[in-house]
């Protein structure tokens, strides 16, 4: 009875260790000009061992260590040799994405694993990450202007897809809120708004008053024209009646 208790004991203490599913995140956000660092490795994840520059894996070896849990000892499985000279290395180096160099900081905390054991010729990267991994985000001295500058992601998983929580830190040299930035854009916008409308409305009076000024131009000539018809009638109708008045006396 007592070996059976023992053993559901370690069984239980192993799931409580690996503690959040056996999924697992890959490369996290990259956030420029921010550090990650974890203090604690969730069971489960997962350290590659990249050889240094003029330096190979072995062949046959594998470069990948594992955070475990046996029987509620935490560790990581153990790795003493990786690489060997390469006498037929070359400078070239790949193109990669730019990301976030993750450290492992020194930790007391149970039930996790800490630091791997040092490889010669090779640094440890983790490359897997257990679900229930946090990385602790924070940004770098000079680019810490505008809060929040620390935060952190965690792996999660649901409906059997895994990913990383979203983070909210901006990392920058400029203490411009995000709305001081954005006003003079708005500035900008409503004035390229209302100008052309002002123009239209200028162009219109304008036409306007052109419109009327031709208008009253052509009404002083209509009224000029009538006033010398009238006067020429009239002085055609007095000449006719002086004339009718000569006849007359003669």
């Amino acid at each position: 009875m007592e070996l059976i208790f023992l053993f559901l004991w370690g069984l239980l203490r192993s799931g409580e260790a690996a503690g959040h599913g056996n999924g697992k995140c890959v490369t996290p956000h990259y956030i420029e000009f921010a550090e990650i660092t974890i203090d604690r490795v969730v069971v489960g994840s997962k350290v590659r061992y990249k050889c240094e520059a003029g330096y190979r894996r072995r062949i046959g070896e594998s470069n990948f260590i594992v955070c475990t849990n046996d029987t509620g000892l935490i560790h990581w499985t153990t790795k003493a040799s990786v690489c060997e000279w390469d006498s037929s290395a070359t400078s070239q180096q790949s193109e990669r994405k730019p990301e976030n160099p993750v450290t492992i900081v020194p930790s007391d905390t149970a039930g996790y694993c800490g630091i791997p054991s040092p490889v010669e010729h090779a640094t440890p990267k983790v490359t897997d990450f257990a679900v229930g991994q946090e990385l602790h985000y924070k940004c770098l001295r000079g680019y810490d202007a505008r809060p929040p500058t620390f935060d952190i992601s965690t792996c999660k998983e649901e409906h059997g897809k895994t990913f990383w929580t979203k983070l909210s830190l901006l990392c920058t040299n400029d203490s411009k809120s995000e709305e001081e930035m954005t006003q003079p854009i708005a500035i900008t916008v409503a004035v390229s708004t209302v100008f052309p409308i002002i123009f239209i409305i200028l162009g219109w009076i304008i036409i306007l008053k052109l419109w009327r000024r031709r208008s009253l131009t052509e009404d002083v000539k209509i009224e000029k024209t009538k006033s010398i018809l009238i006067t020429a009638a009239r002085v055609e109708m007095e000449s006719e009646a002086e004339a009718h008045r000569l006849k007359s006396n003669m």
